[in-house]
């Protein structure tokens, strides 16, 4: 009876254990901040200088927004998703780092891009007020 019970008890352990760590790393990828657009693939290189120039204090170096539009370019597939990258801005005088992903969508030779920027709640937000005149426009 003892044995059954330590051996329940166990089980109990080691079970719940993996639903705390599970539920864990859940809320921490849940906690990441983003910003998504929908854009042309060829808008995608003049977006990502204009969030460099105008938002953050320094962003992305021409080479990395180069990365990113070749990263972009390779992908051949409709609804594909890739994770480019972890870039570090400065953004109010403070290293921040931007997790940039992109989704494509191909119809015919028409390849649109939506990209995911994570970071910060307070970049995020103005990323999105950024993205949305992007939009409109």
């Amino acid at each position: 009876m003892f044995k059954r019970l330590m051996i329940s008890f166990s089980l109990l352990l080691i079970i719940g254990g993996s639903v705390e760590l599970f539920a864990k790393e859940f809320n921490k990828r849940d906690a990441e901040f983003a910003a998504g657009l929908n854009i042309d693939f060829d808008n995608l290189e003049t977006f990502l200088k204009h969030v460099s120039t105008s938002i953050v204090d320094s962003g992305l170096s021409d080479q990395q927004i180069k990365h990113i539009h070749t990263e972009v370019k390779k992908m051949k597939k409709d609804n594909e998703t890739k994770e480019i990258g972890t870039f570090e801005v400065m953004y109010r005088r403070e290293p921040v780092k931007i997790r940039v992903e992109a989704e494509v969508h191909v119809e015919d030779v028409n390849k649109e891009v939506v990209i995911y920027l994570s970071s910060t709640q307070e970049l995020v937000y103005i990323l999105d007020k950024e993205l949305l005149k992007t939009e409109e426009e």
